[in-house]
């Protein structure tokens, strides 16, 4: 197996490199990479604006002479009426006039039509008097605007271009001109929306489509029919649904105007001041679902959409919470969720005392600017309180009948049958008071949380200036609270008054003896747990059992921390039923004996190491391995601070993995249902919800063991060499753009740009990416020199851990310093030592950077130590560890002395020196960074800095002087060829994310000039990959894992392997001799 791999980049890396691949044991990999780790950001924002930018180039002008589906819709009225053009267009003309335009059937005779261009369509009419277009055409759509020979000029879409003829050349250069500005400007605003754009004529600058209907109707005095599109308070026509994916149409109606009325069976008229348009369905079911989606265009175009565009900002608001109908724009305001119509009607059912429903239209009063900024919550994150139990059988589609829309509303809302329990549920006074604390800051959601789980709005406060949650929060500012507390006033306590029976069972754990009652809230019962069956009872001398459960019904045992729920010790079962099992108990030994037991009997004999330790839960979970998702299988997880212990389906043994070292760790929601997938050592995990109660406290578990920026150093992301990610991060960084910076290090970077960046870092290093171009690294050396100087207890693991650093004698300083060194623990051993070892490789270049020892010393002694700067000695033991990095670190000296402008050339060059290996005829060596992990390897350009490229290396590369095999193919293949190119079809597979999903497909693939194209088909005018071949590196070998992010080409045969890379070799000028 070959596998060859191509990578755009400025990183000298090949850790994350993107893939092309290559099938029949022959693989070809092009790879887009500006950091040393990744290059996904690199791909998402890159390839929309070249496609585009060479869709241009070279699409295909489809010349249409004439409009053979225009129609001419005559007005009984003309555009003199008094209305006036305001009324008429939603964006103001930006030009109109008379141009002489191509008729149908291709004649050569010019016809004068009335053209108008506005912001969003190019219209023709049959004269300036006519209020309905000819034809309409998106300028979304307009891809070229062209000069043709005298005074013409065409606009070209992606299928059609239309010709026009101007009276000279002076108007036809003001048309092309303000036609490619308009363009441009329409292009810029939607720059954002293009890139998940499937653009119809019912689409608006918001993004968000608006179409309500749309299919075919007749229509009177035509032989065929029209495709009708109803969008917001507009009406398009269109001669069939591919024009209306095209972009160009007939005309469309403004239904502000407009009045809709069923005529006879079938048809019903659309009447405007203008014309009256018939129409007719193919049923009377399908005419009435017409009427009602015209008198709904009618009622939006006369009311205000200001209030519905704002809550739609909100992605999540674009689909109603309950059913996800798209376009909702009704709310219940003291529910915070966005509706459709129908679930509005529901709603209103409920009373006003549970659902406060309110038009986003209509009712403009009520909806304040504090209203609307509670409700950019969004519908997403209300459900997560409100359906994160939703079971799929249970849950509402768009189509779903009223009978189901009613049960699971009143279910949803009044019984809370779905919704996520607070931890404090059912203990009254810890509610209260959390809501008094809550409502001082600006947690809206935890807010509705407290209160629609039992918290009392009206609740005393215990302050009689302040004696409610509202003037607490009014005292604190907190106006989002103080709207949100208003609308529910009288709503909480009702919809709490059913929920106490539904979810949590509460129970006192007894223990062989009597015990007080510590708590109201639980009861007191004696337990038992034999052969699999836990049972509890009224006392230890009832007979018959109070209640009890199968541990095979048991998801999962979670041990709570000390002090919670009252007790000094409990811990909860789950059952799949969906009820909760809380016990408590003073006890220690007794609650350990209890969880041992329980435990024990909850997992199978092959996974009792997973309860051999101090874990904090354990129980089952389904899960899917790679890219298959519809095959679950179930396995047993054990979870506890950082480890996650688990045994997989069919596994002989548990496995451990260091969540601080994962490689991703990603959240999915699918359907209501949640999914946590992780990434560690090439292989995905994606653990399923089940919407099960206890997955939220799974999910929490994994993303605080996970690494947190705000603690200490063996608490964060780390590396698989146990360093940070965030240390590791900033010094690649430095490491591949700043060593040779000038004052690197001492150089202040712009604050506000460190803080925001640290910020990231801290929230989540290992989905950061620091590019070039996008950071600078003075920005990015002082996030590193901040981070080391506030991460708590520091690097040397606390104050009085460090004071003996301080304090060396000068005669035995080295061996001092390597006893202290193994003293630390290993993650801060690992920190101090890839620090060092950084500021060693920066001094190297002290020549240019101007940042010797003792400038780094200065610099890092205060930084490491945490201190202010007076004390000298703090720099001194930075400057020693630098000096003598090699003998307290326990590092090897490079074997031969390598100049730091070497270059890759000059280096095989010294290595065949020195091992007295003399050049032969047909010999070609190269220098080749090679990865041990992956088994790929890249031929160095000749010119390019060896030993920048040394100190980028990652623990599994390494650089290897060895002949190049391919050469001599290669130099046979070029021999003699003039125009160095090749195109041909090859399978093609792209891979997104850290768990690729792409599947092999043929492309035509075009390599000559400048660029690597890729075309759907050898039909296509228009590329769908393409990158510039001078940003190209050559990877060759065998990949046994292909991991994203990845391109990947399949070759036929070993000779087109051969032919593709001397093609990309000899245009990127790399022979290495």
């Amino acid at each position: 197996m070959i596998y060859l791999s191509l990578s755009l980049s400025h990183s000298l890396t090949l850790s994350h490199s993107l893939t092309l691949s290559l099938t029949l044991s022959l693989f070809l990999s092009l790879s887009l990479s500006l950091s040393l780790s990744l290059s996904h950001t690199l791909l998402i924002c890159l390839w929309p604006c070249a496609i585009r930018e060479a869709a241009v180039n070279v699409r295909q002008r489809l010349f249409v002479q004439g409009d053979c589906n225009s129609i001419y819709l005559a007005c009984t009225l003309s555009r003199s009426y008094d209305l006036g053009d305001s009324d008429l267009h939603h964006t103001p003309v930006i030009k109109m006039g008379w141009l002489d335009k191509t008729p149908p059937q291709g004649s050569l005779i010019f016809q004068k039509r009335w053209v108008m261009l506005d912001a969003q369509y190019l219209r023709y009419f049959q004269n300036e008097k006519e209020v309905y277009s000819k034809r309409i055409i998106a300028i979304l759509f307009v891809t070229e605007v062209l000069n043709v020979g005298e005074q013409k000029f065409e606009v070209v879409t992606r299928n059609r271009t239309f010709l026009f003829r101007a009276e000279n050349n002076t108007v036809r250069e003001e048309w092309v001109s303000v036609l490619k500005e308009t363009i441009q400007q329409r292009r810029s605003s939607m720059e954002m929306s293009l890139m998940n754009f499937s653009f119809t004529s019912g689409q608006r600058d918001s993004g968000v489509s608006l179409i309500s209907k749309q299919g075919y109707l007749e229509m009177n005095g035509l032989r065929s029919k029209v495709y009708v599109v109803i969008c917001a308070d507009r009406v398009f026509l269109y001669g069939n649904a591919e024009e209306h994916s095209q972009g160009v149409g007939i005309t469309y109606i403004e239904m502000n105007v407009g009045t809709v009325k069923s005529t006879d069976k079938r048809s019903f008229n659309l009447t405007t001041f203008y014309r009256t348009f018939s129409f007719l369905a193919e049923s009377a079911q399908q005419r009435d679902q017409w009427v009602e989606a015209l008198q709904d265009c009618v009622s939006r175009s006369l009311s205000s959409d200001v209030v519905a565009q704002k809550i739609w900002a909100v992605e999540a608001n674009q689909r109603c919470a309950d059913c996800g109908a798209p376009h909702p724009d009704w709310a219940s305001v003291n529910l915070c969720v966005v509706l459709c119509k129908c679930c509005a009607g529901v709603h209103r059912g409920l009373g006003q005392s549970v659902s406060k429903v309110r038009s986003l239209r209509m009712d403009e009063k009520v909806w304040t600017d504090n209203l609307i900024q509670v409700f950019l919550l969004g519908n997403n994150r209300v459900n997560l309180f409100w359906a994160a139990n939703t079971p799929p059988s249970e849950a509402l589609q768009p189509s779903s009948d009223s009978e189901k829309r009613q049960r699971f509303v009143s279910a949803k809302y009044c019984q809370g049958k779905y919704r996520r329990y607070h931890a404090l549920f059912g203990q009254q006074e810890a509610l209260n008071k959390a809501l008094c604390s809550t409502v001082q800051t600006d947690d809206v959601l935890e807010t509705l949380s407290l209160v629609f789980c039992g918290a009392d709005v009206n609740c005393y406060t215990g302050d009689p200036e302040l004696p409610s949650p509202v003037s607490v929060a009014q005292h604190y500012g907190q106006i989002l609270q103080v709207e949100f507390l208003t609308h529910n006033h009288n709503t909480g306590r009702s919809l709490i008054s059913l929920l106490h029976l539904y979810i949590f069972f509460w129970v006192h754990l007894q223990v062989w003896n009597n015990l007080n009652i510590f708590s109201l809230d639980f009861s007191r019962r004696w337990c038992s747990l034999n052969q699999g069956n836990f049972s509890y009872y009224e006392s230890e001398k009832s007979s018959s059992q109070s209640g009890g459960m199968k541990m095979s019904d048991v998801l999962c045992l979670l041990v709570n921390p000390p002090g919670k729920h009252g007790y000094a010790h409990s811990f909860e079962l789950y059952h799949d039923s969906g009820r909760v099992y809380l016990f408590g108990e003073d006890s220690s030994d007794k609650v350990k004996g209890w969880i041992k037991a329980i435990a024990k009997a909850l997992v199978p004999s092959a996974a009792e190491d997973l309860v051999c330790w101090p874990f904090a839960r354990v129980g089952r979970l389904s899960y899917t391995e790679g890219q298959s998702h519809h095959s679950p299988l179930l396995g047993w997880f054990s979870l506890g601070g950082s480890r996650l212990l688990l045994l997989l389906h069919g596994a002989d043994r548990v496995e451990n993995i260091d969540l601080r070292k994962i490689k991703e760790l990603s959240m999915e929601q699918e359907a209501g249902a949640g999914a946590v997938v992780l990434v560690d050592g090439g292989r995905s995990l994606r653990v399923e919800g089940d919407r099960r109660p206890d997955f939220q406290g799974w999910l929490s578990g994994l993303q605080q063991g996970s690494g947190r920026g705000d603690g200490p150093l063996d608490q964060q992301q780390l590396t698989d060499t146990d360093v940070p990610v965030i240390v590791d991060r900033c010094m690649s960084y430095i490491t591949q753009h700043g060593l040779k910076s000038e004052g690197i290090y001492r150089r202040c970077g712009v604050n506000s740009k460190i803080a925001a960046l640290l910020f990231f870092l801290r929230h989540d290093a290992r989905q950061v990416r620091l590019n070039e171009g996008e950071r600078q690294v003075d920005d990015v050396a002082n996030v590193l020199k901040r981070f080391l100087r506030e991460v708590g207890e520091g690097v040397f693991n606390g104050h009085q851990a460090s004071l003996p650093w301080l304090h060396t004698t000068s005669d035995e300083r080295v061996s001092q310093y390597q006893a202290l060194l193994h003293s630390l623990p290993r993650v801060n051993r690992a920190t101090l030592g890839a620090v060092i070892n950084h500021l060693y490789c920066v001094q190297c270049f002290a020549d240019e950077n101007q940042m010797n020892m003792h400038n780094l010393a200065i610099v890092f002694g205060p930084t490491l130590f945490q201190m202010d700067g007076t004390d000298n000695s703090a720099g001194q033991v930075v400057e020693d560890l630098i000096q003598n990095y090699q003998d307290i670190f326990n590092v090897t000296p490079l074997p031969a002395q390598i100049s730091q402008e070497v270059s890759a050339e000059e280096l095989v060059c010294k290595v065949l020196r020195r091992r007295n290996i003399p050049p032969q005829q047909g010999d070609y060596w190269s220098c080749f960074l090679v990865d041990n992990n992956q088994e790929i390897e890249r031929p160095l350009h000749y010119q390019e800095q060896a030993l920048t490229i040394y100190f980028s290396l990652g623990k599994d590369c390494h650089l290897v002087v060895k002949k190049n095999c391919y050469m001599e193919a290669i130099l046979t293949y070029i021999a003699g060829r003039v125009d160095v190119s090749r195109n041909g079809l090859i399978k093609f597979c792209e891979e997104k994310g850290q768990r690729g999903k792409g599947t092999f497909s043929r492309r035509l693939c075009v390599l000559s000039g400048l660029s690597l194209r890729l075309y759907k088909d050898v039909k296509s005018s228009q590329p769908e990959r393409e990158c510039q071949i001078n940003a190209l590196k050559v990877y060759c070998g065998i990949k046994r894992k292909l991991q994203p992010p990845s391109w990947y080409l399949c070759c036929e045969s070993k000779n087109e392997l051969i032919e593709w890379l001397a093609t990309f070799m000899s245009l990127q000028v790399i022979i290495f001799l």
